[in-house]
């Protein structure tokens, strides 16, 4: 039996039609940018933690804002959190909710970055922001009361791409790596080739114009597509790199970049364990207040973190 979307993300595509909101890429950067902080910003009373501190950090190119959630006073261990939106869109307050969600049911500080965002700022910022902000949590755990031997990466879409390039640059590097990466629907090439785009390249939360659009805006003029630390599936050995939760849509245009990645992975002989949520699109972390089965998928994340091996050491470097 073919993949049936979930009936109340087939309801809320009827409602998003109806409501006629233009696509991003119709319009000037700021307006996509407050179109999208006017849907995904929390109204009303957020979800409580033990405290929420939002932190400058100091960096060769100027303060990151950096976004603390704790979900107790005592010691935790910490997970850096990217966001997504074609690395244009979105910030710490669209992803305000989620990452609250996620602290409270796993028990881990999350550390959202507000990562420098293209086109002002192209590759590789994004990625150089997310180097430095992991050493700095490395550097600062009793500043910042958590277990430095416990880090991991959390990145969705584009901020899933950054994630996967974070964790093979500290591998090259020799640097201390995450205990584990959760990468959720992460873009991982920049090939449309994939039987994905046409069959759901358009009437979802994600279309492959985006895609386009997304990318446009965050390559630099000379590229190479072949650059790991630009789209992590090129790169020629995944070996030794982060254990990896690795979690897909099935109508998304990315889901069979996502899937290869994760066969990838574990043919490098990475520990990975791949969901495919069969009746998701694109885009679901953000929906949780309108999708029963997204917030599932949330608390899904958050119980593997949870579960992660408490003793598992970061690597040496």
């Amino acid at each position: 039996m073919a993949p049936q979307l979930d009936p109340q993300a087939r309801a809320l595509l009827e409602v998003m039609s109806a409501g006629g909101a233009p696509q991003p890429y119709a319009l000037s950067i700021e307006q996509a940018r407050e179109q999208m902080r006017a849907a995904f910003v929390t109204r009303g009373e957020p979800i409580a933690l033990h405290s929420v501190e939002n932190i400058s950090l100091p960096t060769p190119h100027g303060d990151l804002g950096l976004r603390l959630y704790r979900p107790a006073e005592n010691t935790r261990p910490v997970a850096l959190f990217l966001h997504g939106g074609g690395w244009t869109l979105n910030d710490l307050d669209t992803h305000d909710r989620l990452c609250r969600r996620i602290a409270r049911r796993s028990g881990w500080s999350i550390a959202a970055l507000d990562f420098r965002r293209a086109p002002e700022h192209r590759h590789p910022a994004a990625l150089e922001d997310a180097y430095l902000a992991y050493r700095w949590l490395l550097d600062n755990p009793s500043r910042l009361e958590f277990d430095a031997s416990r880090i991991a990466l959390i990145g969705e879409s584009s901020g899933g791409a950054t994630a996967a390039c974070l964790a093979l640059l500290l591998r090259d590097l020799g640097a201390p790596q995450p205990t584990l990466q959760i990468l959720v629907y992460p873009i991982v090439d920049m090939s449309d080739h994939w039987a994905s785009y046409d069959e759901h390249g358009s009437g979802y939360t994600l279309d492959a114009r985006f895609v386009r659009w997304s990318l446009e805006n965050y390559l630099p003029p000379e590229h190479n597509p072949s650059d790991p630390y630009l789209f992590p599936l090129s790169a020629e050995d995944l070996s030794e790199v982060a254990s990896t939760f690795l979690l897909t849509a099935e109508f998304d245009p990315l889901r069979d970049g996502g899937i290869a990645y994760a066969r990838k992975l574990a043919d490098a002989g990475v520990a990975v364990e791949h969901i495919h949520a069969e009746d998701q699109m694109h885009g679901f972390l953000l929906l949780d207040r309108a999708l029963d089965r997204a917030g599932t998928l949330i608390d899904l994340i958050a119980e593997t973190l949870a579960s992660h091996d408490s003793k598992a050491p970061v690597g040496s470097g």
